[in-house]
């Protein structure tokens, strides 16, 4: 993409860049000559600790250990029978099975083209064994393959297997070695690691065990402490994920610079001691900003809602509060910092914690600054025609989800009517749970059960067990709160209330209801909305439900619109209409192509990508679901109903032939060839009509639900290329419309194209998890930014209940998580009830005491060649 859309001339035709997800494959790539050597390459993340598996460096092994060793002919023999075993490569038993023997007989430098003479070109693309490795197997002692060697049989025998994986072992045990060797004698230099995803770099702590990849701390030690320190001029770290979580994870990544080439010319001038002092400097600085802040935080968790008035005893929020607090510190009087002080005068404590903690944050920030860039999204949309641009987000809580309008006082959704019954006896189970932790003196993992119930009556049934799946987060009770007999007799007799309970009130869920009801809303403004689920039956049951509702949602309003009776009825008029869109004799389809042609022939888009894209379009307007929405049905001339089709709005005041436009706009000129064919192959295979069950999709098959391909789920249970072909598809303007995720679409994706209505219907108790899943639809080019409105960001929950404890412990979390670096959270229900109780902190003190690593910004002014220079805007949505 770089080389495509940055790069000009002989730059852009002799930049070499390849990828490596195995150590051989890079020292391929460090191999190959001048006039083929690639300028950059790109690692996976355990490329440079995984020890080898590659077949040819094991048989080089095996001719290492048999050179010059005359008394082993029957193990030569033996191995072209046992080779492709042995490798686990039996495609080359299958296409030459006399290739064994031959490589064996020469040097791996010839056996390029030994395979290119036996017709294998793919295996001969390189030379299969880097020139390095044969080196380093100079050092290795050869024996132990050899004793595993010799016990290979001449023939078949019922002890083959077993001795063929005792050589296996032997085969791995010798390529660790020879592996550990290579990285002892490498001498390669590079100008410069960059490092993706660099927060897989921190210490592995309970907390941060969630965001480890399994070989990232190997990978670290190796180019920080390891054999590969010196190897690199320079470093560069990248990372999404902010480094609240720890300062002592942050200054662990810092210390991983201490591994690039202080000998080289260009290396900084502090030196390498320098290096240390400055590190050491800044490690002092922030566990004093961390002391402070977490003195604040004490201070502050004595607050009551009595403390939080102003205008003498009127109760206020802490927004209101605070600046209040401030301007009349010197009327109220401070308190001695190292005073605990009383309810008299914890007002003044607070204030006295908060200017230590700010000065300390401020001395750790000039500290940190050398080090760390960190970039936050402005709050508003990037300048526009309007004198003011827009809010970048707009955030609706709890049951303002069915209103789209911010309420008073955050209230959560209400449960009515027949929930009522199933969520008082959840809520009297989980006093029992809190009870007895309180009464044991120890701390019992939270009532799961009731964070199921919260999200739907299936996720409740799926974590009612004592097997139930575990979240992300934590596990469910332990066994001895399990099984505690008060418990289990609530839980007993509300499993006896929902088989009762048919679908039509299941759906009535007072969350699930809400969620229903926003994203039909959304869809029939002509909007795409992305939910995302953290249970997997909830993820299922909504599909159902939408899909079922927006089935008969939409042949009520099409009978309507066609003025008969019987909506299967209207379903047969609307198959009549679609089919003209395909009836070459008719004249509604020479118009949709005419249309189409206007739109698609303009772009820069070759002629056979054009021809793919007005397919997908033309069978996407055939549909029941766009013709009811945007065609208008019974009309006497069609064909000017289609053209009026085409230029209605939908909710952000873009019409389908904008949005057309702006996607054969994107595969054109945004996307290297590799991407647009992956986007245009996703929609040739997304269904458009009703269907039961598809092939690697997620569907009940005991269910009779017609699933509609506007509503879609991709979760862990969805094969990833059926996963990657429904992201890249909602990312058009074509089905799906509705999206219901769960966290494996939560980074690393871009849904931001054709959305900008995010719907978390399961929380977490993680603020950087919730922001990683917003930041998927609110990314540069989203369709806020185009659409000049903002991301609409919806947190339900339902209140009085375990959801509304966690809305408010997260919402308060997410603003210390600014100051207090590495706040290791309980998740016990005592925990949760005392932090849900908590005055939330003040988001104006937290984003005052927040380190603002910002840069200027400079950017273009579109071709005049002056610059605009604009200061990052801090404390913005996104991180």
């Amino acid at each position: 993409v770089f080389k495509e859309h940055c790069l000009r001339g002989e730059a852009r035709r002799s930049l070499e860049v390849a990828s490596a997800d195995t150590g051989v494959a890079f020292m391929k790539l460090l191999d190959d000559p001048p006039d083929r050597r690639t300028a950059i390459v790109f690692l996976t993340h355990g490329a440079l600790n995984r020890s080898l598996t590659d077949e040819w460096v094991k048989l080089a092994l095996i001719r290492r250990a048999l050179l010059r060793r005359t008394t082993l002919e029957h193990v030569r023999r033996a191995l072209p029978r046992f080779a492709g075993r042995l490798l686990r490569s039996q495609w080359v038993d299958h296409r030459a099975p006399r290739l064994w023997d031959r490589l064996l007989q020469h040097p791996p430098d010839q056996w390029r083209r030994l395979l290119r003479s036996a017709g294998l070109e793919e295996a001969a693309a390189d030379d299969p064994v880097p020139a390095a490795l044969i080196e380093a197997m100079e050092a290795l002692d050869p024996a132990p393959v050899l004793k595993a060697l010799e016990k290979l049989p001449l023939r078949e025998s019922a002890h083959v297997r077993a001795r063929l994986q005792e050589a296996r072992q032997a085969l791995g045990e010798a390529l660790a070695e020879l592996w550990k060797e290579w990285l002892r004698k490498t001498h390669f230099r590079s100008p410069l690691l960059v490092f993706d995803e660099a927060h897989h770099l921190k210490n592995v702590t309970r907390l941060t065990s969630l965001f480890i990849e399994e070989g990232a701390a190997e990978d670290s030690d190796a180019v920080s402490r390891g054999p590969l320190a010196g190897v690199f001029t320079r470093m560069l770290f990248l990372t999404a994920t902010p480094f609240q979580l720890g300062h002592h994870e942050l200054i662990s990544v810092i210390r991983r610079f201490e591994g690039i080439a202080w000998d080289s010319e260009d290396a900084p001038p502090m030196g390498k001691g320098g290096f240390a002092q400055a590190v050491g400097d800044l490690e002092h600085s922030l566990n004093d900003a961390q002391m402070s802040a977490l003195r604040l935080e004490r201070a502050w968790g004595r607050l009551k809602l009595s403390h939080v008035t102003v205008d003498g005893d009127r109760p206020a929020s802490p927004e209101e509060w605070w600046p209040h607090l401030r301007a009349m510190a010197t009327e109220i009087g401070v308190a001695r910092a190292d005073e605990p002080g009383g309810d008299e005068g914890i007002a003044g404590e607070v204030l006295a914690r908060y200017r230590q903690c700010h000065e300390a944050m401020r001395s750790a920030e000039s500290l940190l600054r050398p080090w760390v860039i960190r970039h936050l999204k402005p709050r508003h949309l990037p300048p526009g025609p309007e004198p003011v641009p827009p809010n970048r987000r707009h955030l609706l809580i709890g049951a303002s989800i069915l209103s789209n309008e911010p309420q008073p006082g955050e209230p959560g959704l209400e449960v009515e009517g027949e929930a009522l019954l199933p969520f008082l006896m959840a809520a009297r189970a989980q006093v029992v749970v809190a009870s007895r932790s309180a009464s044991a003196g120890r701390a019992v993992r939270r009532a799961l059960f009731a964070e199921g119930l919260a999200s739907s009556y299936e996720a409740y049934l799926e974590t009612r067990g004592d097997k139930a799946p575990l979240d992300d987060d934590d596990g469910d009770l332990t066994p001895a709160a399990a099984e505690d007999p008060e418990v289990a007799w609530y839980l007993e007799h509300l499993d006896s209330i929902l088989p009762e309970q048919g679908e039509e009130i299941r759906a009535r869920h007072p969350k699930v209801f809400a969620t229903i009801e926003r994203a039909l809303r959304l869809w029939w403004e002509g909007e795409k909305s992305l939910i995302f689920c953290h249970y997997r039956a909830t993820g299922r049951a909504l599909r159902r439900y939408v899909s079922r509702r927006l089935e008969q949602d939409l042949l009520s309003r099409a009978a309507a619109l066609l003025r008969v009776g019987d909506p299967e009825a209207a379903r047969e008029e609307m198959g009549r209409l679609s089919d003209q869109f395909f009836d070459t004799d008719r004249r509604l389809r020479g118009q949709a192509l005419a249309l189409l042609w206007d739109i698609v022939y303009q772009s820069n888009l070759a002629g056979e990508d054009q021809e793919r894209v007005t397919d997908v379009a033309l069978r996407f307007l055939r549909t029941p679901s766009f013709l009811v929405r945007f065609f208008p049905l019974g009309t006497d001339d069609p064909i000017a109903a289609l053209a009026t089709a085409f230029d209605q709005a939908d909710g952000s005041g873009l019409t389908l032939r904008q949005r057309v436009e702006r996607f054969c706009d994107f595969l054109a000129n945004r996307c290297v060839p590799e991407e647009r064919e992956e986007y245009l192959t996703a929609l040739s295979l997304i269904q458009t009509g009703t269907f039961r069950r598809e092939k690697g999709d997620l569907a009940d098959a005991s269910d009779d639900v017609r699933y509609l391909p506007n509503v879609r789920l991709a979760n862990g249970e969805v094969r990833d290329e059926v996963r990657r072909r429904l992201l890249l598809a909602f990312n058009t303007p074509f089905f799906p419309e509705i999206l219901i995720a769960s966290s494996v679409l939560a980074e690393g994706v871009d849904l931001h194209l054709d959305c900008r209505f995010v719907i978390h219907h399961d929380l977490s108790w993680n603020p950087s998890s919730i922001e990683q899943r917003t930041g998927r639809v609110d990314r540069i080019g989203c369709k806020a930014e185009r659409a000049r409105h903002p991301i609409h960001v919806y947190l339900p929950f339902v209140t009085a209940t375990q959801d509304e404890k966690m809305y408010r412990v997260v919402r308060d979390r997410e603003r210390w998580f600014s100051v207090v670096m590495g706040e290791r959270y309980q998740l016990d229900e005592r925990t949760t009830d005392r932090l849900a109780e908590r005055v939330p902190f003040s988001e104006e003190a937290a984003l005052a005491l927040a380190f603002n690593l910002s840069v200027p910004c400079i950017c273009h002014d579109g071709g005049t060649g002056g610059i605009e220079v604009r200061q990052t805007v801090h404390g913005g949505a996104g991180r």
